[in-house]
């Protein structure tokens, strides 16, 4: 027996609107990997210089961290500021995003301070990465640290600046 199946316009018309809207997220999608191609993803070996935030004035040497940024939009980072001795700072995982302009991106990470193995502190950082010059080079040109007690109370703020470069092996 042969069943015949009637397709009504308004069925014909979700059909339709579904098959675009498929097709528009898969065109999203790819156009954002690739308009990242050049882009914030991959590691990044990064000196980081601390700013006194009213004056501007660098406090200590530079320092060096790495940095990972991964497709969907997180980082994981470690750094060698040796600030923290005799604490010990544990590596920061935190999140990227673009900012409007095609070569900015936002960044937040968050890391544990222990001291005797015990949380003494978090460690908060925002910063608006700048792209160049070129693909493997960015600059930071104000960053916001934050440190907070274990039960999260703001306990002083401080600020850094930081270029960094693409690790290419």
């Amino acid at each position: 027996m042969i069943t015949k199946y009637r397709v009504t316009p308004t069925a014909l018309a979700w059909m339709g609107a579904c098959v675009l809207a498929c097709a528009s997220s898969a065109v999203a999608y790819a156009s954002d990997d690739g308009e990242d191609s050049d882009g914030l993803t991959g590691t990044w070996q990064v000196q980081v210089t601390l700013h006194n935030c009213q004056s501007g004035a660098p406090i200590g040497a530079p320092f060096y961290s790495l940095l990972t940024f991964a497709d969907g939009g997180t980082v994981t980072e470690s750094t060698a500021n040796p600030l923290f001795y005799p604490a010990v700072r544990g590596p920061g995982h935190g999140v990227w995003s673009h900012v409007r302009h095609k070569k900015q991106y936002t960044a937040s990470t968050l890391a544990f301070i222990t001291m005797n193995g015990a949380l003494a502190k978090t460690q908060k950082i925002t910063q608006t990465i700048v792209m160049g010059p070129g693909p493997n080079a960015f600059t930071t040109p104000q960053a916001t640290v934050e440190f907070f007690d274990p039960a999260g109370n703001l306990l002083n703020t401080g600020c850094a600046s930081a270029v960094g470069k693409r690790f290419m092996p």
